[in-house]
């Protein structure tokens, strides 16, 4: 007997392509900002190369000192550096011109660069969606239009109107349940707003111990406000880096970034790598990548230096910079071997390429970038 055949799907999609407001094509970003650092970006995007995505909601999540706003910021700067239009919206009074400058980031309207200090939810939701749509109606879904990042430094501290209106009032109460709802609810709809244009918003949020580390959650809890609405979620923890040459007098010269894909939509989840931010240079670029090469097996460590797989010269870790390019393009390649199933053909042309000249087209389209 003769299957039923589904008759009515070829009228089904006429009818879809004339609905208002209903997408019938699903593609991935089409450009990355790099978080200034590669071994980060891979963990977050799947490629040395690339970092934050086009169209999407990442999340910088950690405990206080973590190195959120910092992070960040990198990202503003790159975003700055291909031409994009940027929006500061900061609840903590943190992302001062001074702060911002010293990352590297241009600050001023000249250099159309907007700041918008806020209290509130519904503060967040007024200004970016004033900006959102004057955006629309400047550029639309134009896919050569102006570039835009938008960063929300930091949910937690928002309050809703409710709380304003207790504090004007002299009085001290909560409103947690609703507050949760509402940021959920106002992230819902800047994913909606943006999953078309050439817009990037970046949040950053506090995360709480667990309590119950038998819950399967880890020892840090994510707000379920911004787990769900963020493409991206990075969870960032710090440690003291410390002058190993002044290991006796115990000198603080930075923090090590522990940076964790705790959720990612682009490449395998729960990658870890270590970043070092020392406080006189800031990020390194290639932090990190030494770790990330040796376990990927491009790298050999022998003794106190390290080999180039295949390769006899020995170098030690100190001389990275001198290697740098050759092993981001052979762990490039590895990487793409190792993400083979999510890498969608629109965006790669895996179909004709080797892992090898994958590796090197990005890497060409990162130096253009710069």
């Amino acid at each position: 007997m003769a299957k039923a055949k589904l008759e009515f799907l070829q009228e089904f999609g006429k009818e879809l392509d004339k609905m208002d407001g209903i997408g019938t094509s699903s593609k991935p970003p089409r450009y990355w900002y790099t978080t200034s650092n590669h071994a980060l970006n891979r963990v977050i995007s799947g490629s040395f190369f690339k970092g934050v995505p086009q169209g999407r909601v990442t999340n910088f999540a950690g405990p206080s000192g973590g190195g959120k706003s910092f992070l960040a910021a990198n990202v503003v700067r790159a975003a700055q550096e291909a031409g994009a239009a940027i929006l500061i919206v900061d609840s903590e009074n943190a992302l001062d011109d001074e702060f911002m400058g010293k990352i590297g980031v241009n600050v001023g309207r000249e250099n159309q660069y907007y700041y918008a200090g806020v209290t509130t939810i519904n503060d967040v939701t007024r200004v970016v969606s004033r900006f959102l749509n004057g955006y629309q109606d400047s550029v639309g879904d134009d896919l050569e239009g102006q570039q835009a990042l938008i960063l929300i430094d930091s949910l937690d501290m928002l309050i809703t109107e409710t709380e304003e209106e207790h504090y004007a009032k002299g009085v001290q109460k909560g409103d947690q349940g609703q507050r949760n709802k509402q940021l959920k609810q106002m992230l819902r709809t800047f994913v909606q707003a943006i999953k078309n244009l050439n817009v990037t918003i970046i949040c950053t949020s506090q995360v709480y111990k667990n309590q119950d580390v038998m819950d399967g959650e880890g020892v840090w809890i994510v707000s379920d406000a911004v787990k769900y609405a963020a493409s991206q979620i990075v969870l960032l923890t710090k440690l003291k880096l410390r002058d190993k040459k002044l290991a006796a007098e115990r000198n603080v010269t930075g923090i090590q970034m522990k940076c964790e894909g705790y959720k990612t939509r682009f490449t395998k989840p729960f990658q870890k790598v270590t970043v070092e931010v020392p406080y006189e240079s800031g990020m390194d670029p290639y932090s990190g990548l030494l770790e990330a090469a040796e376990e990927l097996g491009v790298i050999v460590k022998t003794g106190k230096q390290f080999i180039i797989a295949g390769k006899e010269e020995k170098w030690f870790g100190t001389n990275i910079n001198d290697y740098a390019e050759q092993i981001l393009l052979m762990c490039e390649a590895k990487a793409n071997v190792f993400l083979k199933g999510s890498v969608s053909e629109t965006d790669e042309d895996t179909a004709t390429e080797t892992p090898e000249a994958t590796a090197s087209r990005r890497l060409n389209k990162a130096k253009k970038k710069k």
